[in-house]
């Protein structure tokens, strides 16, 4: 079990902030803690892909857990709960617009592998706009079943 009783609201506000600190980190569980958070901020627009929560270590998902359980019981977005919240979820939401609904489906460039970036020297010192997704880190193919 990951955790034993019921978080409290000063739980469920620190896992926010550590989520948000491993969102921020752009590694390996950064993209579930950005899923979670943007999901308990607004789950019409962003959703949670469940499976990912595999991704996160044991620490991080109590966390991830924490979040959920406490946007249910106690009716509060995540962006309430830390200082300067509101700015911290615009910034989650540039970041990870790769997650909105609208932007799920797309497929991950296989030329910049999501970052919109490619370089124009073998030292990857010159930055250039991704030619193959114009810099949009997403390619909208359309996939057959």
């Amino acid at each position: 079990m990951v955790f034993k009783q019921t978080p409290t609201v000063q739980e469920y506000a620190q896992s926010v902030a550590e989520l948000l600190s491993l969102a921020k980190q752009h590694c390996g569980g950064s993209r579930v803690a950005a899923q979670v958070l943007l999901s308990a901020y607004n789950g019409e627009e962003w959703q949670l892909n469940v499976a990912d929560l595999c991704v996160l270590d044991m620490d991080n998902l109590t966390h991830a857990l924490k979040v959920m359980t406490g946007r249910a019981l106690y009716q509060r977005e995540p962006q309430e709960l830390v200082v300067d919240g509101d700015n911290h979820f615009r910034a989650l939401v540039q970041d990870w617009k790769r997650f909105h609904i609208h932007n799920r489906w797309k497929t991950t460039c296989f030329n910049c592998d999501g970052s919109g970036v490619d370089y124009e020297d073998d030292e990857g010192e010159i930055e250039i706009t991704c030619m193959s997704c114009h810099g949009k880190g997403v390619i909208a193919e359309i996939r057959e079943f």
